[in-house]
């Protein structure tokens, strides 16, 4: 049971990491790095013109990162969160589904599964 909890968070982690769209919101947090560094860098614009784009760039890289670190936090949260409720009615045990999250070779099935899945979707969408 505790395997199988430990399989839930990592799922859950990655289901909702991928139904909140974190990794295109990072990919736009570099992208808006970019622009704003060529914002900066652009000598034909005034420094009023440079401040005002860049006050543009800064609250829409601001806004990303709280969606960035508050999808993050409930990505984590939401599985450990049921299992620790689990745990509560006498299912399973928390700090030894933390134990088996901890462990090196959990860690490497983990990556390898991963990779795997995430080769295999990319296949599937690819023309």
């Amino acid at each position: 049971m505790t395997l199988a909890l430990a399989i839930f968070v990592v799922v859950g982690f990655a289901g909702v990491l991928e139904y909140l769209d974190l990794p295109e919101r990072a990919r736009a947090v570099g992208e808006r790095s970019r622009d704003a560094l060529a914002v900066f860098r652009n000598d034909s614009l005034s420094d009023r013109e440079k401040e005002e784009a860049l006050q543009g760039h800064a609250g829409r890289l601001f806004a990303l990162l709280g969606i960035l670190a508050g999808g993050s936090v409930l990505a984590l949260g939401g599985p450990l969160a049921v299992v620790w409720g689990l745990e509560r009615v006498g299912v399973g045990s928390f700090a030894a589904v933390l134990r088996i999250l901890q462990r090196l070779d959990f860690l490497a099935a983990t990556i390898i599964v991963g990779l795997l899945g995430y080769l295999l979707v990319r296949f599937l969408r690819s023309p």
